[in-house]
Formats: C-alpha cells, structure tokens, sequence
C-alpha cells in the first residue's frame, strides 16, 4: 500500500473516532474483494490486523473495560446501487458474525452500521491525489447529486453516471483501479470505558451518527425523493430486496437479526451422477455457523445401451459437515449410506440386493471444496470425495436375458463411495420476524 493510501486511511479513521473523544479505542480496517461479502483473513493483511484486534478485544473483556464495538461497513460505487447497500450491509453482518465468533463478546456490544457507497472516502481520496483530471472529478462529486429526476419524478442520470460519462471514462477507470479496493472495507472501532467513570456514567452511549459528509458534498441522500421509475443504466434507489420486499432503513443500532446468523439452504446437483446418466438432486441446510446438513438422493432404472450393462440404483447419503473457516470453502463430513442396486458391468454375473428388500448399509468419511462461481456467492461449485465401509448382501445372477440365479453372498466393502462435481444455487432463509 502506497504512503499516500496510509495517510488516508489514518485520517478517514480519525474523522470516524472524533465524535468519541475522551475514550481509548483501538482499531482495525479489513478489505473484502470485489463483490465479497465474507470476512477472509487471507486477503491482503486482514488476518493480522484482525488477530490482533480480537486479542485486544479479549483483554478488554476479561478486563471488564469494553464498552461497545462499532462496526462500519463500505463498499465501492461499481456495481449496482442496490447490490452496494446490500452488500454493506452484509459486509457488516459477516464482521459482526467473526468478532462474536473469535472473541465471545456479546452481541448487544456491538453497533452494526452499514455506510453503502462511501462516497465521503472517494472524494478524500481524489483530493489527495494527483489523478487525471482531478478537479472535474471533483465537480461532479462535490455538485452532483446521486440522483438526477425530472420533472415525472424519474430517474434519468446520478453522480455515478455523471463520473463513467467523465473524459470518455478514463478517471473512472483510474479509480476503479487506484481507489476503489480501498473502499470495500469495514472500520471496527472498540470503545472502552474510562477508569474513572461513576456506575452511573459506565452505561453504553447511544449510537453515534454517522461521520459529517465532507465539505462540498450533498446533504443526506435519503432526504431525496424516490423515483417513479428507473431506466436501465441507473439501479433503483428504493431499498428492496431480490423479491421485491421493502428493506429496513439502515440504523447504527444493529437489529436483533443483524446480531445474529442467517442460515442458508442450498439445493445441487452432481455432474459425475449424470455423467453416469444417474439422476440425481441434493438439499444442503445450515444447521449453525459451523455445521450443515447435506442430504443427496440417486436414482436410476435403465440399462446402459444393453440388458447386459446396467447400474440401477435407488440412493441417499445424508451427510454432517463441518465447516471450519468462515468463508465456507473447505468442509469435512461425515455420511450415512443406503442404498438399493442391481448392477451390472457387462461380465458373467449380474448382482442384486438379497429379494430386492436388503440394501447396502454403511458410512463413512469425506471431504470437499466449495469454490463460488458468481460475485453474489449464490451459484457455487463443489468438489468432494468420500470412502466409507458398507454392509452388502445380495443375490448373484448369470448375465444374460432371464439369467439363472447362482449364489447369495453377505461381504464387506471398503473404498469409495462418493465423488461428486456439484453445482449449487443458495438461498437465504428467512428468520422468524422478517428478513434482515
């Protein structure tokens, strides 16, 4: 990070703790990649700020001297105005989520505040810099508002537009690549209280507006009015969500569902099943912030191109996974199988489970990588491998049309028992009492 960056950083944090003069805090910044919403500790420096920040959070509590935590969280102008207000607010969520997760602190320390674009920050940083037409960016920053109606209250333009219209866009593109990373950032600010304080002055403050807007800049944008309707080239300023339900107004107290965690539940499918023209489809529920529960079902009743050839076969393998990182990527699990088969691979014998009324039995182990295939992180893919023990009785048969039955075996099996390729679509399920 250049020193310029730094000097920024530290004068945007100083801004944000003013408005807490008197107290001792300590600090941290942490960066996301575009589009993320998952606090991840390998990106950039964030997993030694972070650690370090916790571990002062420990001592704070075990001290008794924490008085609350603030969470502000950001994100960049690319993208959508929706999906940016969305995203700082889970932003947030993900943050608060990993400070109670590492720390044990409660919860209702923790003030929850997501800034959506922060345009406060852009604006300190195109001053500072010696940018291709910087006092044109400035204008349009300081006298453009984020959006432009006209007279049927419509939406026909914004700053946004105004700065990718700006010199062909090359000061945008100078910012998307000098500036905007910056932006997708949260600041986590810890406040403790002051040694000599009375009981009656230890209570937890109310929450602290938001930083002053920078000089030049436009008054609060919630204060304009709401367009009618809105062309293609500009997002929709009214907050509503993917279903079109309104959205809380954003507050610096954290709603009880911010506190908390949002489970998730995805339904896959595996591409190796089908390549084996096994049909097949799984459901996967949150069962907490570490565990899921994935439950895959296989089906199949036809030959492969002759009655000699064939792999028939009525499945499932509920499986606990453990996830052991926030980001959700690598998981191991543990699996139980059933399964109701008549196979054969086009030699002398044909097997069946005993009377078609005896199915495999068994279980075992696997583990997997979930890699995201989309900035929203709903569309994912899956990589996972198994091996498990299993209890086989079944019948044995000629291989051959009305084959005659040859022997009954009962035996062992020990080797692998799942390789999948799945894709994945996830959806937030909602909590009792609305949607975050």
């Amino acid at each position: 990070m250049s020193v310029k960056r730094i000097f920024l950083s530290v004068i945007c944090l100083s801004c944000f703790l003013s408005a807490h003069a008197g107290q001792g805090a300590d600090s941290v910044r942490i960066y996301y990649r575009a589009g993320y919403r998952y606090v991840e500790s390998d990106y950039r420096d964030n997993g030694m700020q972070l650690s370090r920040f916790t571990e002062s959070v420990r001592r704070a509590l075990r001290d008794g001297t924490i008085e609350r935590i603030v969470v502000r969280s950001g994100a960049s102008p690319d993208g959508a105005n929706r999906a940016n207000e969305l995203l700082s607010e889970r932003r947030a969520d993900s943050l608060v989520s990993y400070i109670v997760r590492h720390t044990d602190v409660p919860a209702s320390l923790i003030d929850r505040q997501a800034a959506g674009i922060a345009w406060n920050e852009l604006r300190a940083q195109v001053a500072a810099s010696g940018m291709p037409y910087r006092d044109e960016v400035l204008d349009v920053l300081d006298n453009t508002p984020v959006w432009i109606f006209d007279a049927r209250n419509r939406v026909v333009g914004g700053r946004k537009q105004r700065l990718m219209d700006l010199r062909g866009g090359e000061p945008y593109r100078y910012m998307l690549r000098e500036f905007f990373p910056d932006l997708r950032s949260s600041v986590v600010v810890t406040l403790y209280f002051r040694s000599e304080e009375t009981p009656e002055s230890t209570q937890p403050p109310a929450v602290a507006p938001p930083p002053a807007p920078e000089p030049g800049l436009k008054p609060a944008e919630n204060d304009e009015p709401q367009p009618a309707t809105v062309p293609d080239t500009a997002a929709a300023p009214e907050r509503t969500d993917e279903a079109g339900e309104a959205i809380p107004a954003v507050t610096g107290k954290a709603s009880p569902e911010a506190k908390g965690w949002t489970p998730r539940l995805a339904v896959k499918t595996n591409a190796v099943g089908w390549a084996m023209a096994i049909s097949n489809v799984a459901v996967e529920i949150d069962l907490s912030q570490r565990l899921s529960l994935n439950i895959p079902v296989y089906y199949s009743a036809w030959n492969y191109f002759s009655g000699t050839t064939k792999f028939r076969i009525l499945a499932a393998q509920p499986e606990l996974r453990y996830w052991p990182t926030r980001d959700r990527r690598f998981f191991a699990g543990v699996h139980f199988g059933v399964a109701s088969y008549n196979f054969a691979l086009g030699g002398k014998w044909r097997i069946q489970d005993h009377d078609g009324t005896t199915p495999a039995l068994g279980g075992g182990v696997s583990v997997g990588y979930r890699m995201p295939l989309d900035r929203s992180d709903r569309w994912n893919v899956e990589f996972s491998f198994g091996a498990g023990a299993y209890r086989l009785h079944y019948d044995k048969y000629h291989n051959e049309p009305g084959g005659a039955y040859s022997s009954t075996v009962r035996k062992t099996f020990f080797g692998v028992d799942n390789a999948a390729v799945s894709f994945s679509y996830t959806f937030d399920l909602k909590k009792k009492g609305g949607r975050r």
